[in-house]
């Protein structure tokens, strides 16, 4: 999904969020950014491969780019776990990995809408 649209979908839901729950708007905040920010790791990515720190060239290249069984860290199932468990000592953390897991669902439904058969959501998969 592009990030237009994540910004687009981030700021819905972070609204919903905002209107359904007493959270300061710090957390609103955070559950925004995080929902966008996430993609953070295609753009590494990027930079690693490429070695240019372009971020429109980065922009264009992952645009037309299938990721196929690319490991983008942020988007794993560890990296979400250790959110969580971060938010055991601070309330952020969990108002990140709420906009984390609404940034992974919608990934989900782009690669069904796609038909895309595989991405890869777990690091010890890598790794191992």
């Amino acid at each position: 999904m592009l990030p237009n649209k994540h910004v687009f979908y981030g700021a819905i839901f972070s609204f919903m969020i905002w209107i359904s729950f007493p959270i300061p708007l710090w957390g609103i905040v955070l559950v925004f950014a995080s929902s966008v920010l996430i993609d953070f790791d295609h753009y590494l990515w990027y930079v690693v491969k490429k070695k240019d720190w372009s971020l429109k060239n980065a922009y264009n290249f992952l645009r037309y780019t299938d990721h196929g069984k690319t490991l983008m860290v942020f988007h794993t199932v560890e990296f979400l776990v250790l959110t969580a468990i971060l938010s055991y000592w601070w309330i952020g953390f969990f108002y990140i990995f709420t906009g984390m897991i609404f940034h992974s669902a919608l990934d989900i439904m782009e690669m069904g809408r796609r038909n895309l058969k595989y991405r890869e959501f777990f690091l010890v998969r890598v790794l191992f």
